[in-house]
């Protein structure tokens, strides 16, 4: 009876077992199913994007569009593609998703039903193209880039570009045509200013069917800003046309900047010029370089429009017609702009531009007059930021970075290695077979500087800081409207009332009040970047910034440690800038953030990382600790938030993080050193790592493990040789190493075994007593930047490192320097350009041979207070014919030694600026106080 009972039991059991397998053997497949089918949809949709950006790559005109072709039609395009960008967006965002799936299946189907309507959109995007011909083939135009060849073909957009830049320039067309088809003419050189339409001058005359005619062959090679040789111009050159026989050639060598680059291609045509005849114009904005490269007769100088032709041009701009009569109402508004503009095409096309999109009414021109009053006369005298390429020129991807430097506020300096990271956490950056994403970010960023599209900021250059870089405020006005369009940036500044109607994924914090109001206002979840200026909003970071990439709230005030408790809910977060805020310690939940690239808490109170950063695998940017060198507190712009305003240099903040001095605020000293994580050698994609104090011989040997450091900074205590030892060792295996910092007490142990030497070392910074340079530096020919404090070194290493062939900036810093008299013999430093001598408290003179620092452009000697009140203490300063700043503050009373030094630099021919103690003197002008005088327009 007992097995008549089991054995239904097994049976019963039997079955429901197969009952669950077989729904499970049936769900396992039907998951399997949708995963096949969500990936198949996944490469699908994953092609359809990047059809997308190869489209809008293609679609970016070449020239600026306008007036050349139906306005209707232009709408449309318009508008199609801003539709096709939101696709776009929208299909990266569901790709982003579809990487972080690791629930059930109806994750797996949520996902493919938004890659479902996703496809339904393009479909339906396609067929609105068919029925309102947006585009046609024909309409498809590729950027013109720098370098071309010359096959004959001509983008259909060029009409409209080509009329304004003939405009006003008829008679300087004919004389230069002259010129270039004269008998014996061999190289025909034009000038003028920056934006007055020399590059477009050359095109009309390189695209001229009269003197196509007259030549075999044509090249256009534009001259890379820091051409390396002859050698780097003659492979240019060869890409664009190879001359053989008698055949004759125009050829246009365009934005020649100084006589250097002029020696490399006339070396280069020379070798070239084997029985073909060249005959070249160049095109420059300086009038020596000019007249270095044609004779007296052959060189043009371009200037600016007549008032009546830049009329013309404005009006072409704005109404499609030149000879367009203002009404009488905007006749007194165009007089004020074009004033503005002082005859420079480049300004009056951005202007006219801006004034194109808006209603054409007297009111809307009064408006942005009142808008330029305030700096455009300076602005449009040097129209720097913006170069005759301008933006439509610009290759597609660098359209976007130069786009990014909108997020930033006007005036607002912004660090070059803070864009940079950003542009690459956007995925602006695209590595290329034979760089990596950094270089090809340096190597965009150089490209808006040469192309004066954004300028480098002279007060950080001054200061020695990292370079900072901005956009003058006409530039931002022109280009703000365009990245609210096309990048969707929506800023919430004290001008701000509406919430955006569409899609935000850029969005800007710029206000202190109401600012959690006008937040709730807006759908976060297609962010791409947050920034905040100001006052930080409270509960920030909530589930919503799912897709963000950037968060950069550095300076912001207000920031605390529990706002960053939920960071590890931001799963696609690349870019993490806290630099200059109050926070103290960073959350557990940071270690989920496993696509971050940049973590930067440098100048903030955290003392300590998180154990789980080293599950960051993609980390590559990790900054900590305190900046070595920002210049004088006093002009630093968070001096009054945190109190620092005691110091009187940056060089005794320095020394009182590291234990040196005792600062005035109780518990201040020594908290500014950040220890560096245990096992930090499992962040191997680690490039930037600095100050972190190292307390352990383990520590310092497992630094040599991170192979990919190219700067690296680092802090050690007094005692502990082993621990040094350790360090020295993975100094030398750091090959890739470019910047080295190192602050201990005493730096005596850098003398010892550090073979092989970092050779392509560019930048050294030492804080602690060294007594002479270690025999290694000698061989450190790639060194540029070399910035010293309390290392106590003798003459005889300042001539060690004079004798270093790149050296460009040298700092030395209070008790550097340990004699009473420094000498800078003849034969050295012939590449210094920055000397900047601060706090050397028993320094008495300083000598300048004839011969030494030929390069030398700015001098700054402060705080020493025993330098000589005659000649003697700093001599032979008339022999530094390229200086173009002297600086004597702070070093007491010297009335005879300011006496003697503005009489030795009166004479120079570029009228340097100087500055004694609180007065600044130049160009026979006194200004009370510390304000800087400059003759050209910069970023403050």
């Amino acid at each position: 009876m007992e097995a008549l009972v089991v054995m239904p039991a097994v049976s019963l059991a039997k079955a429901v077992l197969g009952t669950l397998l077989g729904w499970a053997e049936t769900a396992v497949a039907d998951r399997m199913a949708l995963v096949l089918r969500v990936k198949e949809d996944v490469q699908s949709i994953h092609f359809e994007l990047s059809m997308m950006h190869a489209f809008l790559r293609a679609s970016s005109p070449a020239y600026p569009a306008g007036g050349g072709g139906n306005r209707g039609e232009d709408v449309v395009q318009t508008t199609w593609v801003k539709h096709m960008r939101d696709i776009a967006f929208d299909i990266e965002d569901c790709l982003l998703d579809f990487m972080l799936l690791k629930g059930p299946s109806v994750d797996l189907l949520r996902v493919a039903e938004r890659i479902a309507k996703l496809r339904a959109r393009v479909d339906a995007l396609h067929q609105g193209n068919q029925r309102y011909h947006a585009f046609t083939r024909a309409d498809r135009i590729s950027p013109r880039h720098e370098l071309h060849a010359d096959d004959g073909s001509e983008p259909t957009l060029l009409g409209d570009w080509r009329r304004q830049a003939i405009i006003g320039r008829d008679g300087d067309k004919k004389a230069l045509t002259k010129l270039v088809d004269r008998a014996g003419a061999t190289v025909v050189a034009v000038w003028g200013m920056a934006g007055v339409g020399k590059s477009s001058l050359a095109r009309m005359l390189y695209d001229d069917r009269y003197l196509v005619g007259r030549f075999d062959r044509r090249a256009w090679v534009t001259v890379p800003h820091q051409l390396e040789g002859a050698d780097e111009f003659g492979r240019l050159l060869q890409e664009q046309i190879g001359v053989h026989g008698e055949d004759r050639c125009l050829l246009v060598v365009d934005d020649v900047s100084s006589l250097e680059q002029w020696e490399h291609v006339s070396r280069c045509l020379a070798a070239n010029d084997t029985g073909g005849r060249f005959v070249v114009l160049v095109t420059t904005h300086q009038q020596h370089v000019a007249r270095q490269c044609a004779r007296d007769d052959d060189v043009y100088e371009l200037k600016p429009l007549t008032h009546k032709e830049a009329r013309k041009l404005l009006c072409h701009k704005v109404f499609k017609d030149a000879n367009y009569k203002l009404p009488n109402g905007m006749v007194k508004q165009a007089k004020f702009i074009l004033e503005r503009c002082r005859g420079i095409p480049l300004a009056i096309v951005a202007v006219g531009g801006l004034l194109a999109n808006r209603l054409k009414k007297s009111s809307e021109w009064t408006n942005l007059q009142e808008h330029l009053r305030p700096g455009f006369e300076s602005a449009a005298h040097d129209v720097k930021g913006v170069n005759s390429s301008s933006y439509d020129g610009l290759p597609y991807h660098v359209k976007f970075c130069f786009l990014y430097m909108s997020i930033f506020p006007q005036k607002h300096g912004i660090r070059h290695t803070r864009l940079l990271r950003r542009w690459m956490a956007e995925d602006y950056i695209e590595k290329l077979y034979n760089k990596t994403r950094e270089e090809v970010a340096q190597s965009q960023y150089n490209k808006l500087i040469n192309r004066r599209m954004i300028e480098p900021s002279n007060k950080a250059r001054a200061s020695m800081t990292s370079e900072c870089c901005g956009v003058h405020d006409l530039v931002l006005q022109i280009i703000l409207p365009k990245c609210i369009e096309e990048n969707q940036l929506f800023i919430m500044d004290k001008h701000c009332n509406e919430a955006p109607q569409s899609n935000v994924r850029h969005l800007v914090v710029a206000r202190r009040k109401r600012i959690e109001e006008k937040m709730a206002s807006i759908n976060l979840t297609c962010l791409r970047s947050l920034t905040v200026f100001g006052k930080c909003p409270e509960s920030l970071i909530t589930h919503k910034l799912r897709l963000l990439r950037v968060l950069d709230l550095e300076d912001s005030i207000g920031l605390k440690n529990e706002d960053l408790k939920d960071i590890g809910q931001l799963p696609h977060l690349r870019y993490l800038g806290l630099r200059g805020t109050d926070i103290s310690e960073l959350p557990s939940s940071l270690q989920n953030l496993r696509f971050l690239e940049t973590l930067d808490v440098k100048d903030t109170k955290v003392t300590q990382l998180p154990a789980g950063i080293i599950n960051l695998e993609n980390l590559s940017y990790l900054r900590v600790g305190v900046n070595f060198a920002t210049g004088k507190m006093g002009e630093d712009k968070n001096v009054g938030k945190r109190n620092y305003n005691f110091f009187v240099t940056l060089a005794d903040l320095i020394l009182i993080c590291c234990g040196y001095k005792e600062g005035r605020e109780s518990g201040f000293a020594g908290r500014s050193c950040v220890r560096a994580p245990e096992k930090i050698e499992k962040l191997s994609n680690l490039q930037v790592l600095g100050v972190v104090h190292i307390a352990s011989s383990q520590e310092g040997r497992m630094l040599g493990k991170l192979t990919n450091l190219r700067k690296l900074g680092v802090h050690l205590d007094a005692a502990g040789e082993p621990r040094k030892e350790e360090l020295c060792r993975s100094i030398s295996s750091l090959v890739q190493l470019e910047q080295l910092e190192v602050h201990c007490e005493s730096l005596e142990f850098l003398k010892g075994t550090i073979e092989p030497p970092p050779m392509h070392l560019q930048s050294l910074r030492l804080c602690g007593h060294l007594g002479n340079l270690p025999s290694w530096v000698r061989s450190l020919t790639n060194l540029s930047k070399i910035k010293l404090i309390r290392t106590g070194l003798k003459q005889q290493d300042i001539e060690v490192v004079g004798s270093l062939p790149n050296v460009i900036i040298l700092g030395l810093w209070e008790e550097s320097f340990a004699e009473e008299s420094l000498y800078f013999v003849k034969g050295t430093f012939h590449k210094l350009k920055l000397l900047d001598i601060e706090g050397l408290e028993e320094l008495k003179t300083i000598r300048i041979e004839h011969g030494a620092l030929p390069a030398l452009e700015k001098l700054r000697v402060r705080k020493c207070l025993e330098l000589y009140n005659n000649q003697q203490g700093l001599s032979s300063v008339k022999s530094l014919q390229n200086l173009n700043e002297l600086d004597l503050t702070s070093c007491g009373d010297k009335p005879s030694l300011e006496m003697k030094l503005r009489k030795q630099i009166s004479g120079f021919p570029n009228r340097p600026k100087y500055i004694f103690g609180r007065s600044i003197y130049g160009r026979g002008v006194c200004i009370e106080g510390w304000v800087e005088f400059t003759s050209t327009p910069r970023i403050k």
